[in-house]
């Protein structure tokens, strides 16, 4: 878990989909972090994302690396236990600004999809993955974590 996050904090920027009614929604994203070895970002109470995932758990998070990109899916769910915010925030300094709509969200348990770059250097987070090779030969490592 820790190397899939560590990827998709070394991207810079990721992106999170969720569903509102019939339409995908996305965003970009900055910042992901493991909490009780799960997957998790924050958003606030009042923030369009948060409502979506109250109605629509399911959300997915795509992003490109040097080496390749990454596809995360599966259900979230909020942790609004003050001392996983607080621990959050004692780290990063964004967090100055935090107030009680805050609210951790974590996947609880998601399939991650690694497709890597043409003749790209693997990484070593996706040994033990299931490999697949489309018809048209692209080549993608998955694993459910």
């Amino acid at each position: 878990m820790n190397e899939t996050i560590e990827f998709l904090n070394a991207c810079g920027l990721y992106y999170l989909a969720t569903c509102d009614g019939d339409q995908a929604k996305v965003r970009p994203m900055n910042f992901a972090k493991n909490i009780n070895g799960k997957l998790s970002f924050y958003t606030s109470k009042q923030k369009d994302l948060y409502k979506q995932l109250e109605k629509n758990p399911l959300a997915e998070i795509s992003a490109k690396g040097k080496e390749g990109w990454i596809r995360i899916y599966g259900p979230v769910s909020f942790n609004e236990q003050p001392e996983v915010f607080g621990n959050w925030a004692a780290e990063a300094e964004y967090f100055r600004f935090a107030d009680e709509n805050k609210v951790v969200c974590s996947f609880d348990a998601i399939t991650v999809d690694y497709m890597p770059a043409y003749q790209a250097q693997l990484p070593s987070f996706i040994a033990g993955w299931i490999r697949t090779v489309s018809a048209e030969d692209e080549v993608k490592y998955t694993a459910n974590l």
